[in-house]
């Protein structure tokens, strides 16, 4: 019986090789662009919402200051 660390050492390159392990390699990388998207448009998102707040706040406070 071979050790589970050897099994799973062996794992990708038998994946790579095999066609079901291409579709999983597919996946793998469909899923890897789609999480680094996410995660660019989730920065954005944040910076543009900071920015929008700060606006607000900006103009809440001119109307308390200003009698």
């Amino acid at each position: 019986m071979k050790s589970l660390a050897l099994r799973i050492a062996r794992l990708p390159r038998k994946l790579w090789t095999q066609q079901r392990g291409g579709v999983f390699v597919e996946y793998i990388l469909l899923l890897t662009i789609v999480g680094i998207g996410a995660i660019v448009g989730l920065a954005v998102l944040r910076d543009a919402l900071l920015d929008e707040l700060g606006q607000l706040a900006n103009a809440i406070a001119q109307i308390i200051i200003v009698p």
